[in-house]
């Protein structure tokens, strides 16, 4: 039976958090920065369908699941892993709905199920926590964990994508980047506060462990060098572009943004899954 605090054990729960994060929290920075900005129904209609393509592959995980997983030697709830399944194909046909929705109707419609599709979404990560939580310190712990690596996550994507997007409209201002880059910031800087909050009000054994035991390599260097320091500068960097118009500079620190968030927001959930402090 293999280790259920191994990495290939853990990994495929990781990979259905994340997933699922970043559908959720692209819809929401997309739907902001065309509420902000005015990027168009265009951006939005395929961003959705592309956060739906997300949550189908989290689907085919979440169904590949092996029974029994457990997370800190406690058994995941069967009926809340159900139940997650459920919202989470819910979220993925509302994905689709506001896709079209952004196509054929009015501005008023698609943003009314643009809000309801972001609803869909809140619901799928609560019941990912529901799912998650129990055995890793609570469902709070969990929320505290996914919201927001969610938000990081997806504003960095819904920024790359919005960078490509000048492709197709080049005439299109530069203030909705900016304003993507503004949630970037945002986002990270709540991921911040958790992480020191969480690092406060451990206990001595956990703290011990992600400051300067066992865990404090990948905290460090991945989870506050990379999540929190790195993707700092490189949205400096990208946003100093935007202001500029800039594009293909901009375009290209957006990829390296990506990769710094990922590399934060994995290693960070791996620590979740196995100390229980939700960084």
């Amino acid at each position: 039976m293999p280790d259920p605090t191994s990495l290939p054990a853990l990994a495929p729960i990781a990979t259905v958090v994340v997933l699922l994060e970043v559908a959720a929290g692209t819809t929401v920075a997309a739907y902001t920065v065309d509420v902000l900005g005015k990027v168009g129904r265009g951006f939005v209609g395929t961003t959705s369908l592309i956060c739906a393509g997300l949550m189908a592959l989290d689907l085919l995980i979440e169904a590949l699941l092996p029974s029994g997983t457990s997370l800190l030697g406690a058994p995941l709830p069967s009926g809340a892993q159900a139940s997650l399944f459920h919202w989470s194909i819910a979220f993925t046909v509302a994905l689709i709905a506001y896709a079209f929705f952004c196509s054929v109707m009015t501005d008023v419609a698609r943003r009314v199920v643009g809000v309801v599709t972001i609803g869909f979404g809140a619901v799928a990560i609560a019941k990912a926590a529901a799912a998650f939580g129990p055995s890793l310190g609570g469902f709070s712990a969990a929320v505290v964990a996914f919201v927001p690596a969610a938000l990081v996550s997806g504003s960095a994507l819904a920024g790359m994508l919005l960078g490509h997007w000048y492709l197709v409209a080049p005439n299109l201002s530069f203030r909705p980047l900016r304003r993507a880059i503004d949630i970037v910031f945002i986002a990270v800087a709540l991921q911040a506060v958790v992480i020191v909050l969480v690092i406060l009000t451990s206990g001595s054994t956990v703290r011990g462990e992600l400051l300067w035991s066992g865990d404090a390599v990948p905290f460090w260097l991945l989870v506050v060098g990379s999540g929190i320091v790195f993707t700092t500068g490189v949205a400096l960097l990208t946003r100093h572009f935007a202001r500029i118009r800039a594009n293909q500079p901009a375009t290209a620190m957006l990829y390296v943004l990506i990769i710094s968030v990922v590399m934060g927001v994995v290693p960070a959930h791996l620590l979740f899954f196995v100390t229980g402090a939700p960084i």
